[in-house]
């Protein structure tokens, strides 16, 4: 067999997750171009887990029978001390064993006599977990025999314990330094304004997709690895998913970020493109991160209401302010009093003034303009925050009407269905017909937030 002796190097395939290449919602898959998302040397795992852990078994068995360390009428205590001198005595004797299956397994050494240095490779070291999982299964005694064979298998358990504890050591090591370059924000501004896709976030899913591509190396085209019920793997990509949203609450907060709009636009922008890339990768990930999908849903809906309402209240501000005093009086007066307190002239007036046609659809363009300026193309929601835009102005305008109405009996025009139709005209007047077609297009890549 091939293994990776000492004295032959393979290239590492561990980066770090600032060198990933961010992705689109648009195009999904990653595109590596530059070669970096390569699988790691599977084989070698394979061939020392098929191969050495049976020469330790026999080892362990060996020992245990030469020196019957596993009679029967041992007590438990005496049984324990005999499986430590027998775990001494084998540990000795398979310490080559145990040095290329670290080195196979991709976990870093000391400085040797010679001056010379293994270097960890953190990517191997999650497959090689994986895999040494797996082996367990291989090493139970299922049929109780107990005696030596018991406890060469209950040896060898311990061995492949050793290993995992080394290999999930030096990946959470890896995991720990990712999660200290998404703290420190990089890229976005301070005051949060277009901020778009943070760096972080959108090369998460690169790093996923390379996970995937490492783990399905050497399996069969139909294999998917269940990440989630490896406990140590599903924990630290969670707390690494967990350090975008914690960066993501930070950047929002800071005192120096627009909280008139920026904030909200980067948390509903960033929790829509987690979710969404996530889900993009198949329903094994998507369960892996379900706590933080549901989490991002709620970010995202809150956000993006404050955002809708903010747009809406800047640009329909004269109507804004009279249909919120005119709410407010007909809870105290009733619906005949309120012309007393906002006169019908002036009521007529400002609708006047505020609300035709023409003035409706120049109004509704610069609301789209605004929201074109305010959200990147990266994230993928422009066609789904405008979808929700035109169904909060059919709900507002909607409720102005109903106003208008009853306590002036005044129809109110364009109404809540032309503002609609004014509103899906918008986007082919802005050049972005063919990203919004009455929502259509759209539809099959993008969820509704």
């Amino acid at each position: 067999t091939n293994f990776d002796f000492p004295g032959r190097t393979s290239a590492s395939v561990t980066h770090d997750l600032s060198d990933y290449a961010p992705v689109s919602l648009r195009n999904p898959n990653t595109t590596d171009a530059s070669g970096m998302m390569k699988p790691v040397n599977v084989e070698d795992v394979e061939a020392a887990l098929g191969e050495m852990l049976p020469l330790i078994a026999r080892e362990a068995y060996f020992t245990a029978a030469l020196f019957g360390l596993s009679s029967r009428h041992l007590d438990g205590r005496q049984k324990k001390r005999n499986f430590e001198a027998a775990k001494k005595s084998v540990d000795n004797s398979s310490q080559y064993f145990r040095y290329y299956m670290n080195r196979i397994c991709g976990i870093a050494s000391e400085v040797d006599a010679e001056g010379k240095k293994v270097k960890g490779d953190a990517m191997l070291s999650l497959v090689a977990s994986i895999h040494l999982n797996e082996a367990m299964d291989g090493y139970i005694d299922r049929h109780k025999k107990g005696g030596d064979h018991s406890l060469s298998l209950a040896y060898v358990r311990a061995t492949i314990l050793d290993l995992r504890k080394k290999v999930d050591r030096q990946w959470v090591i890896w995991v720990e330094e990712q999660i200290k370059w998404i703290r420190t924000n990089p890229g976005v501004p301070q005051n949060g304004k277009r901020a778009g896709i943070f760096a972080s976030v959108a090369r998460f899913p690169s790093y996923l997709d390379h996970v995937l591509i490492c783990c399905k190396a050497g399996r069969s085209q139909d294999y998917t690895p269940n990440l989630a019920k490896i406990k140590v793997v599903s924990y630290y990509l969670q707390k690494m998913a967990s350090g975008l949203f914690a960066s993501l609450n930070e950047c929002a907060e800071r005192e120096t970020t627009d909280q008139q709009y920026a904030a909200d636009v980067m948390r509903m922008e960033n929790s829509y493109f987690f979710t969404q890339s996530i889900k993009q990768r198949g329903v094994e990930l998507t369960s892996l991160f379900h706590k933080q999908i549901t989490g991002a849903s709620v970010i995202c809906k809150q956000s993006t209401d404050a955002y809708l309402g903010w747009m809406i209240k800047r640009e329909f501000k004269a109507m804004h302010s009279l249909f919120s005093n005119i709410s407010r009086i007909r809870k105290d007066v009733g619906d005949a009093d309120v012309p007393i307190h906002v006169p019908r002239a002036q009521f007529v007036r400002t609708i006047q003034k505020e609300s035709s046609k023409e003035i409706m659809k120049e109004k509704i363009g610069v609301v789209y303009a605004r929201m074109e300026k305010h959200l990147s193309d990266g994230g993928g929601l422009l066609p789904v925050a405008w979808k929700a835009l035109v169904k909060v102005l059919y709900e507002w305008f909607g409720r102005w009407e109903k106003l208008s109405t009853s306590c002036y009996k005044f129809i109110l025009e364009p109404s809540a269905i032309d503002v609609v139709r004014l509103a899906k005209a918008a986007t082919g007047a802005n050049g972005a017909g063919r990203r919004l077609q009455d929502g259509k297009a759209e539809s099959r890549k993008y969820a509704s937030i």
